[in-house]
């Protein structure tokens, strides 16, 4: 995997053009204050809310998303997923003209065919492998979130130039970017959230039944499993050092207990679910059916599992000392 810095892109492909970006949310209002702390000139496009009243106090020029569509020569499309499709044909397409450059954050729609730009734009992604909020941060201190990159459309000739400066102006050639395609980026993120994530929220809840069911306190499992900052601890140690290098900084217990458990807690059955996850609704597509489905009625179900899941005994446990926690390491 070859990773680009700032010495192989340039601003110069936006200095001329009037950059926009749909959307002032997670990582909207962070790459608009990243692009005009370079120098480029930025316009919001954003239904009239309060995440509009926020670019407006930020010093931006804002506009309704289609007039927004219309002013641009490269729009950033920074929409929730499940929003694009909805306001595509009626408040972004007719608005866009020939040259055009878009630019995804998301992979989604454009991979799962969900939305079809023109064929006379160039379609590209920039997709920072942090939320905005860190985007922002790591641009103020100097640094850069790293991104995945993607030229899916390149109908003016400069598709790559233009992807690359908008990925200076917005930090991330400070982290390194590197090369992908908008579904492989897509696949890789619904990969994270409904293999890895999902195995790693059920067992978390597993295990805490499992304690407070055999005498644990409920308060010091929530503390031992996530509360205590360790657990985040122990990931920043795999992103710096290396996922099983950094068990050199634990005990030789905690060594020993973890490496010699480890195999013992997967079987067939967890390997094939984790297979058909994958194969049938990530790669197969299932899952973008269903998902598609579940916002067409109402998003129902999601409010019903959002319920569910804060309503936990676990949930329930954590309130009682979480607020402590967070004072006794200057947290707020």
């Amino acid at each position: 995997m070859k990773i680009l810095h700032d010495g192989d892109a340039s601003l110069a492909p936006l200095k001329d053009k009037i950059t926009t970006i749909l959307g002032y949310g997670n990582q909207g209002r962070s790459q608009a204050l990243n692009l005009r702390d370079n120098g480029l000139k930025v316009i919001i496009g954003n239904r009239d809310d309060n995440y509009a009243a926020q670019a407006r106090e930020d010093g931006f020029e804002t506009m309704e998303i289609a007039e927004a569509a219309k002013t641009a020569d490269v729009l950033l499309i920074l929409t929730t997923d499940e929003s694009q499709p909805l306001i595509w044909e009626q408040q972004v397409a007719p608005g866009i003209r020939a040259g055009d450059t878009l630019v995804w954050a998301s992979g989604y729609n454009i991979g799962y065919d969900l939305i079809k730009p023109p064929t006379d734009v160039d379609v590209v992604m920039v997709a920072p492998r942090m939320p905005g909020e860190v985007v922002r941060t790591l641009f103020e201190q100097g640094g850069g979130a790293m991104a995945q990159i993607a030229v899916h459309q390149d109908a003016s000739g400069e598709a790559w130039d233009r992807m690359m400066a908008v990925s200076k102006g917005i930090g991330c050639t400070r982290g390194g970017v590197f090369e992908s395609s908008f579904r492989e980026e897509a696949e890789l993120d619904l990969f994270a959230e409904q293999i890895v994530w999902p195995g790693l929220v059920a067992w978390i809840e597993e295990s805490f039944k499992l304690g407070a069911d055999n005498g644990f306190s409920p308060q010091l499992m929530a503390l031992e499993l996530y509360a205590s900052g360790e657990s985040s601890h122990i990931f920043g140690l795999m992103a710096r050092y290396g996922f099983h290098k950094q068990m050199t900084r634990h005990s030789t217990t905690s060594q020993y207990g973890t490496l010699s458990r480890a195999p013992r807690m997967l079987n067939d059955e967890n390997r094939a679910r984790m297979s058909e996850n994958l194969l049938r609704d990530i790669k197969g597509g299932a899952f973008a059916k269903e998902w598609s489905a579940e916002q067409a009625a109402g998003g129902k179900t999601l409010e019903e599992l959002r319920n569910k899941a804060m309503a936990s005994p676990m949930s329930q446990a954590e309130e009682e000392i979480i607020e402590s926690v967070q004072k006794s390491v200057g947290s707020e």
